[in-house]
């Protein structure tokens, strides 16, 4: 039986660090994603997400950058390298069969690599990548890479530079003008701008610059082009030293101390060189002041012996052997303070310059040009544009984007696209803001739009669950956040299209949540590191939003008696429902303090023109922040511990919870009448230790539970007594932790999984004294077993069991026949790059649409996975 898989969506938060994206030439935005490379076009017209996850790295992803190499307007990307803390750099690039690889494993630093620096020049012409990597055992390491074949590349350190008790922050490579000398920027923790030029093959400290304040977070090179329009800056006012000239290098650095600094390093020219020596002599004569005298001396309006002190700063020189044809030049250059950007009211944690691009001179040609845009970003919950006004050179802030109120911590990092139509940033929810300038480009004006993005959990996603119509994927994890993720289908070209997204955010918690289960469509309890079970109902705006964008009319009911939505109250945890009546009063009183009209987002909680809007797009993420939570309609006590596992009865009569437990007091599973939310009297007891998973048989005749106490135990419905089960079996199946069981969809087998690395199938066996299971078939693997989930259907007479293990693989597992259960076959294992690199938290399929499928040759199943490595994963089975 031939079977086909592929992924059909993935989603995973980026990593909350400053350097941890970068957006290549061919329009990919690499960026680290916990241990993960994940890949993402950002201008997608389908808006797809990510396209794929590169797994290496044994611990968290720090920083990713692109290498270049090209000439001019034709660079382009060759390969990514990721920094991590496990100690170790990776280089990924392209086999010939077009798939990601990792070419080579950099392994030398004693520390966290923390930043990377690659070349940015207008010409990257080489043989050999040059890059430096910058580690927290406070060491720079400059490594030279050359490719071998598809698959493999040479990288061989060349340098260590060792910074002793400060630690590299930020890194930047470019040449120096009109040369192949590379030069390397270096922030670090001491608050200077260190320069190192490349002498024989060795970098060697050049200068250190003074100027900030605080630490430098971000430093960014680009080389001047002249302006094609001869009134640009071309005030004759400014004196020939200060003007910029074609092929400056420009660096810009970003620090905490909320400024940006631009340096301009220039050529010295011989006949400026002629003019410094005229002026050095006019000053011979001259009594030199100490900078100490000249300010003791400045009175308090700025004049010294009658004539006017201006403090500027000073042009540091350094001279450079050149590589000329076969001898070497000795050439100079002059390094300045060239501006200082003033207007953040935070600490700047990135400074990108706009990609060069071509643009049309004079005569209607094509001309390479560096365009004077730099974007800043800030933990101000803003992002800026800067340009230098034409008139004169004055850097002024032309555009603002981010957010105004609300929970956010501002964005750590911002980046343009090659064209600079696109701005991305990110921040410390683990999701990207997109924003696009929909202005024409030969317009000069901008007007800049969100875009719909990418978001995902940034901690352990614990557990998911299906709605009881299988139209969402509900996800809760360890970074307090449930999320709901629904296909966006709609028409593009005439195609339809559907791509998964997330469209709401119902539980933003103070506590990290463990479990879910739905107790009918628009209904779900949830349980987190609190002894309280939690309740959630949809709002009608989410009803409303699902039906446009799942483009499903059929799914909208019962809406009158839904709550509009619901508000966070700001020191509470339960989400307070809001009901039309509420918004008119809302609004009366609203008026008299005259705040309707300011933007909604402007509130940390929501208002009702959010509350009341409809959604025909995936939602951004301050909208997600604030608006899309979900009532809490009831609280469940009872239990004294964190809760661990919830089920609920399919027929959404009966809730079901366990919580953490050490003695057999705790370990009882407590029912809850759904219809009343009280607690049923006489908890069912059967463990001795914490109950991992609680599962209810289709039919809801019996309740299965499996424990850390290596047991499973069977509870069967009874009509007679205050509790609805009894206990009917129970068994130590297995020498380590149950982690997981589920029932097969006609109940007559259950599957246990365990630490023990063993899946054991289970069928009922006809007994007059008592029912009985036996276990027909021990299923072994290489790691411990920690989800397991049987197919909705039997396909061509075979049940199909999906396996998650400790170490991220995924199994589909089939029986010999429906009737011969003794035997079972590997159908498929999911691909490495396709399923987890930590442990698989839980596995549920999708009982949807499989009906349609059933009449066609193929039968289209689709597989939702969550893991301890923070992802989120639909995969689609065509078997």
């Amino acid at each position: 039986m031939s079977s086909k898989i592929y992924l059909e969506f993935t989603s995973i938060g980026c990593n909350k660090l400053p350097q941890i994206a970068s957006w290549g030439y061919d329009g990919l935005l690499a960026f680290g994603a916990n241990n993960y490379v994940a890949l993402y076009y950002p201008e997608d017209s389908e808006s797809k997400g990510i396209i794929a996850t590169l797994s290496g790295h044994n611990n968290k992803v720090n920083c990713v950058e692109f290498l270049n190499r090209g000439d001019e307007i034709n660079q382009t990307n060759i390969a990514i390298i990721s920094g991590s803390a496990d100690k170790t750099a990776r280089i990924w690039k392209k086999n010939k069969y077009d798939k990601w690889v990792n070419s080579a494993i950099l392994e030398s630093h004693n520390g966290s690599i923390n930043t990377l620096g690659v070349i940015r020049s207008r010409n990257i012409i080489v043989e050999k990548d040059l890059f430096a990597t910058g580690s927290s055992d406070g060491v720079i390491k400059i490594w030279e890479r050359c490719e071998l074949d598809d698959t493999k590349d040479s990288v061989e350190c060349i340098q260590t530079i060792n910074l002793g008790t400060k630690y590299p922050m930020a890194l930047a490579i470019s040449y120096l003008p009109e040369s192949k000398v590379p030069i390397l920027a270096c922030g670090s923790t001491d608050k200077r701008l260190l320069l190192f030029v490349q002498k024989n093959g060795q970098f060697v400290e050049s200068l250190s610059l003074q100027g900030h304040e605080n630490w430098i977070r971000s430093l960014s090179f680009a080389t001047y082009t002249a302006p094609i329009s001869s009134q640009n800056l071309s005030s004759n006012n400014i004196k020939k030293e200060y003007k910029l000239q074609d092929g400056d290098l420009l660096l810009a650095s970003g620090s905490q101390d909320k400024y940006v600094r631009i340096w301009k390093v220039s050529l010295v020219r011989n006949d400026q060189e002629e003019v410094d020596k005229e002026q050095e002599k006019e000053n011979e004569n001259e009594k030199k002041f100490s900078i100490k005298d000249l300010l003791a001396n400045v009175s308090d309006d700025g004049t010294f012996s009658g004539n006017k002190v201006q403090l500027s700063t000073k042009a540091h020189i350094i001279d450079v052997e050149v590589a000329k044809e076969e001898s070497c030049v000795n050439k100079r250059y002059c390094i300045m303070f060239e501006a200082l950007l003033m207007g953040h009211d935070d600490w700047i944690y990135s400074v990108c310059w706009q990609p060069p691009c071509l643009i049309k001179d004079s005569e209607g040609n094509l001309k390479y040009h560096q365009p004077m845009t730099i974007l800043t970003s800030s933990s101000d919950k803003s992002m800026m544009i800067w340009k230098p006004e034409p008139d004169t050179g004055v850097w002024v802030n032309l555009t603002r984007v981010g957010e105004i109120g609300g929970y956010t911590l501002g964005f750590l990092g911002g980046l343009f696209n090659k064209k600079g139509n696109y701005i991305i940033s990110h921040g410390h929810t683990g999701a990207f803001h997109l924003w696009k300038n929909v202005c024409q480009d030969d317009d000069e004006s901008e007007d800049w739009q969100p875009q719909v993005s990418i978001s995902g959990h940034f901690n352990s996603v614990k557990d998911i669950s299906w709605d009881k119509g299988f139209n969402y994927l509900t996800s809760v994890s360890l970074d307090q956040t449930a999320r709901i993720f629904a296909p966006w289908c709609r028409n593009i070209d005439n195609k339809l299209t559907s791509t998964w997204h997330e469209v709401s955010r119902p539980q933003i918690h103070g506590y990290d949540i463990n479990c879910i289960s739905f107790v009918n469509k628009w209904r779900y309890a949830s349980g987190s590191d609190e002894k309280v079970l939690r309740v959630f109902d949809a709002p009608k705006t989410f009803v409303q939003s699902l039906s446009r964008l799942m483009n499903n009319s059929e799914i909208l009911e019962e809406l009158e008696s839904r709550p509009v939505g619901a508000n966070l109250p700001a020191l509470g945890l339960s989400n307070k429902a809001v009901f039309q009546a509420d918004i008119k009063n809302f609004e009366e009183s609203a008026q008299d303090e005259e705040f309707l009209s300011r933007q909604s987002y402007s509130h940390s909680s929501a208002t009702p023109n959010s509350l009341m809007q409809t959604l025909d797009k995936p939602p951004f993420e301050e909208h997600l922040l604030q608006h899309t939570l979900w009532p809490e309609i009831d609280k469940l006590y009872g239990h004294g511990f964190e809760l661990i596992s919830v089920g609920t009865s399919n027929d959404g009569k009966y809730v079901a919870s366990a919580c953490k437990a050490t003695i057999a007091e705790h370990a009882v599973i407590r029912l809850y009448d759904a219809s009343t939310w009280k607690e049923l009297p006489d908890p069912l007891q059967s463990h001795t230790l914490t109950v991992t998973r609680i599962k209810f048989s289709h039919n809801d005749k019996y309740l299965l539970s499996v424990s850390r106490d290596r047991i499973w135990s069977i509870f069967e419905k009874c009509d007679e007594g205050t509790t609805p089960y009894r206990l009917i079996a129970k068994n130590k199946a297995h020498s380590r932790i149950i982690w997981d069981c589920s029932w097969s969809h006609d109940d007559k087998l259950f599957a246990t999984g365990s630490r023990d690395k063993t899946v054991k199938v289970w069928t009922q066996i006809k007994s007059q004294e008592q029912v009985q299971w036996e276990c027909k078939t021990i299923l072994k693997f290489q790691e411990a077993v920690t989800a397991v989930d049987f197919a909705p259907i039997v396909v061509n007479q075979r049940y199909l069991l999906a396996i998650g293990l400790e170490d991220g693989k995924i199994f589909i597992y089939q029986s010999e026949d429906e009737n011969q259960l003794e035997k079972w076959n590997e159908l498929v294992e999911v691909d490495k790059n396709e399923c987890h690199v930590s442990s698989v938290n839980k596995l549920m399929w999708r009982n949807k649409n499989i009906e349609k499928c059933i009449s066609d040759e193929n039968v289209k199943l689709q597989l939702a996975s969550c893991g301890n490595d923070y992802c989120v994963r639909l995969l689609n089975f065509i078997i």
